[in-house]
């Protein structure tokens, strides 16, 4: 009898319907059915899902009366259950209750601890720990990584002699989702070294950091290890595939394996539709959003931002402003704070400045400094220095520790006397699956002679065509023959003359930026391609720009 309860129980759990688990074990207590130790920890385990804290203390109660406190399976999965409610002092009692204790007991705890955000605590009760298991490292190793403790994370994920595919995806996860996207191709590397086989999970996490670098070498290499391990396609590692594409600048290949995934979720529609939004192919994300929805797929708030951004791209106003009325009148979506951002941008791309303004004024939530910036670059674009200094002070007040006042020499200035600094411009490029990075005028690169030679060559035969470099957006406090300089030896042109000399001859050059593409080195990549018939593909912050035929993409508009 209690047997078959047992596999009720758990098949009720396996199909996610944990309410039938405690309400099938109340009608066991009901009848006076007494549960044996097979039954508490799937009972547990409902309780936790469901949040269901009353019930989980009962339940408790229960394992205490039936003198079932010292089976170590039943005192973990208590240990668990009253961590995911947030009650570690509760779980900590159970642990310390003077009966036996096995490492998963422990390691149930120090996750507990983790979950609630004491991290401090988990590591004392790691230390304190006389048996660890590989479980024990994976748990701390995913706490530290979770709270930005890379080093830890990576001191403890070297003292390990027995690492599993979890030990490997927890810290591979953490630097992705921190930004240390370097550092995660770095550990997927060691992990190739020591022949783990990558799960799916870590293949979309090693994307993301793919994508973010421009590493579309290394992203090629992980799309072909899916398919010569046959491994299933499903809608997350599909759109990891189709957002790394996108990204690394082949929508080509973007589009090709959005066409062939079988399951699409909307984030995978998301991710093409906002893929080509950031080529500019405003026209094919729109009709892709249409098409969307004729296959039933319910677009959401994520969606619109990408529609509208496409809009913005391409100064589709009226389009734009449809937009946002279709979302709220036929899918109830509100706009939110990057919503008024897009149509904000698209507005004042248009030099429609004291529209985009009036917007700004009647939204219902407090502005970011995200929507002030796309006013402030519309005003830079459209020449509006006296608005553009009264934008910056607002600017410089909502962030004063991390704004770029790039449009306005009086801000610049000002944050120079502050001591406040800014992000400087880098750019990065992918050449034989190894990442170079580059900063203005550095002089850091193993190669720096040779790049320095070979970008004067290239300034000089562009000079030929007509170029000048243009120093009215140099907003540093130096002199005139310096402001001249600067411009020649931004960081997306250091990238380019080091894509020269390491390259094929007439190979595509693909350049990642962290800034917004200034005005001397989009028409300076624009005389490139008549020069050196070299075709140039630059994504910056705000989209990507491919240079072809002394044209781009964006057609100045960006």
């Amino acid at each position: 009898m209690l047997s078959g309860l047992k596999r009720i129980l758990r098949a009720y759990l396996e199909h996610n319907e944990p309410w039938r688990v405690i309400s099938l074990y109340s009608e066991m207590v009901g009848v006076d059915s007494k549960p044996n130790k097979f039954t508490y920890p799937t009972v547990f385990k409902a309780c936790s899902i469901t949040e269901a804290d009353k019930e989980g203390v009962q339940v408790h109660a229960h394992v205490v009366k039936n003198g079932l406190c010292g089976d170590v399976h039943v005192k973990s999965s208590g240990i668990q259950m009253y961590a995911c409610f947030g009650c570690v002092n509760k779980a900590r009692q159970i642990l310390d209750d003077g009966s036996k204790s096995d490492v998963i007991c422990w390691n149930a705890l120090i996750d507990g601890y983790l979950k609630c955000g004491d991290i401090e605590a988990a590591k004392e009760l790691f230390k304190s720990m006389k048996d660890k298991n590989t479980g024990s490292y994976n748990a701390m190793i995913s706490g530290f990584a979770r709270f930005g403790r890379f080093e830890e994370a990576r001191k403890l994920f070297n003292e390990m002699n027995d690492k599993d595919e979890i030990t490997w995806s927890a810290i591979i996860d953490g630097y992705t989702k921190d930004g240390y996207y370097k550092e995660a191709l770095e550990v997927f590397n060691e992990m190739q070294r020591d022949k783990i086989k990558p799960r799916k999970f870590v293949l979309s996490c090693v994307l993301a950091a793919c994508a973010s670098l421009g590493a579309l070498d290394q992203g090629i290499w992980i799309h072909d290890h899916v398919k010569r391990n046959s491994i299933c396609v499903d809608a997350v590692l599909g759109t990891a595939l189709v957002d790394m594409y996108a990204k690394c600048g082949r929508l080509d290949m973007a589009w090709k394996v959005f066409e062939d995934m079988k399951m699409k979720e909307v984030f995978t529609w998301n991710a093409m539709i906002g893929g080509l939004a950031m080529h500019g192919r405003a026209d094919d994300a729109i009709e892709l959003f249409f098409k969307m929805q004729r296959e039933k797929m319910r677009p959401d708030r994520i969606t619109f931002a990408c529609v509208l951004s496409a809009c913005a791209h391409a100064g589709m106003i009226d389009r734009g402003l449809q937009a946002l009325t279709y979302m709220q009148q036929m899918y109830g979506i509100d706009p939110e704070v990057e919503h008024y951002g897009c149509i904000v941008d698209l507005l004042g791309r248009a030099g429609y400045l004291a529209e985009a303004e009036e917007v700004i004024s009647s939204m219902p939530m407090e502005p970011n400094a995200a929507v002030w910036e796309a006013l402030l670059g519309a005003c830079r674009k459209h020449g509006e220095v006296e608005f553009g200094e009264r934008l910056g002070k607002i600017l410089l007040e909502m962030e004063p520790q991390n704004r770029r006042c790039d449009d306005v020499a009086k801000m610049r200035k000002l944050m120079k006397e502050r001591g406040i600094k800014t992000n400087p411009g880098s750019s990065m490029i992918d050449v034989n699956g190894v990442i170079h990075e580059f900063r203005t005028g550095d002089g850091s690169h193993p190669q720096v002679k040779e790049i320095y030679l070979m970008l004067k060559k290239i300034i000089e035969k562009l000079k030929m065509e007509g170029y000048s470099p243009n120093s009215s957006q140099v907003l540093f406090d130096i002199d005139e023959e310096e402001k001249e300089t600067a411009p020649k030896y931004h960081s997306e042109k250091l990238a380019i003359a080091f894509g020269f000399i390491n390259t094929n001859p007439g190979a595509t050059i693909r350049v990642i930026k962290n800034l917004r593409v200034c005005e001397d080195c989009h028409s300076a990549t624009k005389l490139i391609f008549k020069v050196f018939k070299r075709d140039i593909i630059v994504r910056d912050r705000v989209r990507y720009h491919h240079f072809r035929n002394g044209k781009c993409s964006c057609n100045d508009f960006w």
